[in-house]
């Protein structure tokens, strides 16, 4: 244990690992302590943040001690780490939360059932969550490398292109690919299209999100929706129409108060014949 707490990198993972245990047990113990109207609120959060960081410094400090071990007989018998990782990963895991569980449960409880009872059930827990992460790591490594593999195969298109030294029709116009700068060369399906890469392009996850950001919402939507984005000159004209309508309304409400105006001399006039008969 004295060798893995004086790896930097290993220190650095248990205390970041063990803060996140600590942040999510914080978060869980307000939200138990609102529910359940339990006062002081911040007394129950902090009581739970403690707990779970404990069970983060026992947990993820014998871990790391397991893993190291684990890649020392592995080197020892001349076997590649990242060939056993999965397996050294879920064996360190589960015997972390079993040990971890079952010596916590005997600390708070002093019974040997309860020893028992939390090696199995935080053992369990542990060995859950190391299998789902194992299989989220492998299905983020997969689409990388599905990810190069089209590149590569983009590129070997590309240059393919270049060997070629020809013009490629884009629209009405012949396009000569041998003179186009490499930075904003044309991918197949770009050239297609008519359009060219930008400079900046990316496929890195904060430029697909940035590119997400400048794509607007409402053309995403289905045409059955009933909201769309209208054009500058679609707004003006809609303008245009409702200035002429109003215009009639009002040449409308003119005519309708030069009426009245009549009707009400007319009035006038027949109360005075009236009058003086």
């Amino acid at each position: 244990m004295s060798t893995v707490l004086h790896d930097k990198h290993a220190r650095r993972r248990i205390l970041l690992s063990t803060a996140g245990l600590a942040a999510a047990g914080g978060v869980i113990g307000l939200n138990i302590a609102i529910l359940k109207n339990l006062q002081p609120i911040y007394k129950h959060t902090l009581t739970m943040t403690a707990n779970w960081a404990v069970y983060g410094v026992f947990f993820f400090t014998v871990r790391e001690t397991l893993l190291y071990d684990q890649k020392q007989r592995g080197e020892a018998l001349e076997l590649q780490f990242s060939l056993t990782r999965d397996h050294d990963e879920m064996y360190s895991s589960l015997c972390s939360g079993m040990v971890t569980g079952g010596t916590l449960s005997f600390i708070a409880r002093r019974t040997k059932g309860a020893a028992f009872s939390g090696a199995l059930f935080f053992g369990l827990v542990s060995a859950a969550g190391q299998f789902l992460y194992t299989r989220m790591n492998r299905r983020r490594q997969a689409i990388i490398l599905e990810r190069l593999a089209s590149k590569d195969k983009l590129a070997s298109s590309l240059s393919s292109l270049d060997q070629n030294e020809g013009s490629v029709a884009t629209g009405d116009s012949d396009y000569n690919y041998a003179n186009v700068d490499p930075n904003t060369r044309p991918s197949l399906l770009h050239l297609l299209k008519g359009t060219t890469v930008p400079a900046d392009w990316s496929d890195s996850p904060i430029a697909r999100l940035r590119r997400r950001l400048q794509i607007d919402p409402i053309s995403l939507l289905p045409e059955w929706f009933p909201m769309r984005r209208i054009s500058f000159d679609e707004y003006h004209s809609m303008l245009v129409e409702r200035k002429r309508l109003v215009f009639e309304e009002l040449a409308q409400l003119r005519l309708a108060i030069a009426d009245m105006e009549m009707r009400e001399k007319a009035l006038l006039q027949r109360l005075r014949q009236q009058e003086e008969n």
